[in-house]
């Protein structure tokens, strides 16, 4: 396990498994939201897109020609969360 988060952290794949991980949680939440119609796993699911679009950013933010792709798509994914949990939480009738 040590070598495999050793080659994690030298190869700079941290957000790509955060991504991963992310991606794995939207999945999920989208099905338990269609199965049960729970708000709840809606709002998960906005919030993992949000992640999956700031972790995106910071990656494009990194390389030299990409900062202002990847400033834009960090506000995208500020956007996401803050615009979909005010969405979420009106749609359950608590904002």
């Amino acid at each position: 396990m040590k070598k495999f988060l050793q080659k994690i952290k030298d190869n700079q794949l941290l957000l790509d498994a955060v991504n991963v991980v992310c991606g794995f949680i939207l999945i999920v939440a989208l099905l338990a939201f269609v199965i049960s119609q729970a708000y709840l796993a809606l709002l998960v699911a906005v919030w993992a897109a949000g992640l999956i679009n700031v972790g995106n950013g910071l990656k494009a933010m990194r390389r030299k020609r990409g900062v202002v792709f990847g400033q834009s798509m960090l506000m995208l994914g500020v956007i996401i969360l803050i615009g979909g949990t005010a969405l979420i939480l009106s749609m359950m009738g608590m904002y």
